[in-house]
């Protein structure tokens, strides 16, 4: 389960060199100055809120690396605890 995403224009996250939009969802007309959504898991999505829509999903090292440093993608510190283990 997703608990959190950031948004970028299209334009940033597409800077990554094996960028690739998945087919099915190249049909569809998409702009750089779109908006679209990173995930925790790092796949990117067109809405947070509405069920397909994903742009990308090949999670690599160098994926993460890039939305690390390029994207400046983190999991804000006061949101962090919702990552931890639960405890009883």
């Amino acid at each position: 389960m997703h608990k959190y995403c950031k948004a970028y224009k299209l334009k940033d996250v597409q800077q990554f060199s094996g960028w690739t939009v998945k087919p099915e969802e190249s049909t569809q007309e998409v702009a750089d100055d779109d908006i679209c959504y990173l995930w925790d898991d790092y796949t990117v999505v067109k809405s947070p809120i509405q069920p397909g829509g994903v742009l990308y999903d090949t999670i690599t090292p160098e994926w993460k690396e890039f939305c690390r440093t390029t994207l400046k993608f983190e999991i804000p510190e006061d949101l962090r605890y919702a990552y931890e283990p639960a405890t009883e």
